[in-house]
């Protein structure tokens, strides 16, 4: 059923409730009669009230503040449907009029009937109001959805390019020198791409997945870096299939690598623990960094654009169900992220 055809159908359903309302809004059965056909008559008055209300008198006059045009308009055609309906009423409905033929003319009852040809106008403006705030926090909704994707993506694509580059450089020569740790290297390389250009276009994925991408980064990072590097990764997972944001986890972890692995730093050193509990993930990463005497207090580590990132990424997803705490001293840089889960 196409949009006109249901909005037409609400149109008919409406008016059919308003003619039973009327009808059946008289307190005997004795004028049952009288009721149906004085609502038949009325009926097209009512309409009429109804669709230039809503949709001339609001549009045109009230909702471009002409006030003045608008009360003139409605004066004028409560006074034009007044007008017919007592002419119907002079031809069609003296026979139940006790007290005499229909009086063409009477203001006595002008107020009276000023509501009772608006008021379905005022139940169809009411509904019509309500449903234009609904489509608009809708559409508003969308919009911000679709900001929020954006952002989300371009967040996402943040992840440091210079990784892959030097991955692949040493790769090169790895293939070169014909080194057996070239096979897993291509394999680790071409897992964690699958990861950050699909998979990490989802909403959410499974908790086990996000785990794999930061095993193949850790294990890519040591063979660059080899025994110079100490990384311990501890993670005692309940749920594998929990759902979670894609590259979150894994983007913590490669600030650590980032800020952790200087040159300067004699004994780079990096502990991540990840617990999953009933309510709550704990993700903890601990890396050393350089003394401050070399790298003062406005620490890239703490400022710079990756935790930013990071910030900005856990209100968009995860808004009043984070915390981000953070522990540093010269020699190290702790950070640890509770997600509530439930």
């Amino acid at each position: 059923m196409s949009f006109n055809t249901k909005k037409a159908l609400g149109h008919i359903l409406f008016w059919v409730a308003i003619f039973l309302f009327y009808i059946f809004s008289v307190t005997s059965f004795e004028l049952f009669e009288q009721s149906i056909e004085t609502t038949l008559f009325k009926l097209p008055l009512l309409i009429i009230a109804a669709y230039t209300f809503n949709y001339w008198q609001i549009p045109i006059y009230l909702k471009q503040k002409k006030y003045i045009a608008f009360g003139v308009s409605m004066i004028f055609v409560i006074a034009v449907l007044t007008l017919l309906f007592r002419l119907i009423g002079y031809y069609h409905l003296d026979k139940y009029c006790a007290d005499g033929p229909y009086p063409l003319i009477s203001l006595e009852d002008f107020p009276f009937h000023m509501l009772s040809f608006h008021f379905p106008a005022l139940i169809m403006y009411f509904y019509k109001t309500n449903k234009e705030q609904e489509l608009e926090k809708e559409k508003v909704f969308q919009l911000e959805k679709e900001k929020i994707a954006t952002e989300l993506k371009y967040l996402k694509a943040q992840l440091n390019p210079h990784f892959l580059f030097n991955t692949l450089n040493n790769l090169y020569s790895y293939v070169i020198t014909k080194s057996p740790k070239a096979p897993d290297m291509i394999l680790q390389l071409s897992e964690i791409l699958d990861y950050i250009l699909y998979k990490s276009q989802r909403i959410s994925v499974p908790i086990i997945e996000e785990i794999h991408a930061i095993e193949n980064y850790i294990a890519l990072e040591q063979i660059k870096y080899e025994e110079r590097l100490k990384v311990i990764f501890k993670k005692d997972i309940i749920d594998q299939q929990q759902k979670t944001t894609p590259l979150l986890l894994l983007s913590i972890i490669e600030n650590a690598f980032k800020h952790g692995v200087r040159d300067n730093i004699t004994k780079p050193e990096i502990r991540i623990v990840l617990e999953q509990f009933d309510s709550h993930i704990e993700f903890s990463v601990w890396n050393t960094k350089t003394d401050n005497q070399y790298n003062n207090k406005t620490d890239e580590n703490k400022s710079g654009i990756g935790l930013a990132n990071i910030q900005r990424q856990l209100d968009l997803i995860y808004p009043g169900k984070h915390n981000l705490e953070i522990d540093e001293s010269n020699a190290f840089f702790n950070l640890k992220l509770t997600l509530k889960i439930n």
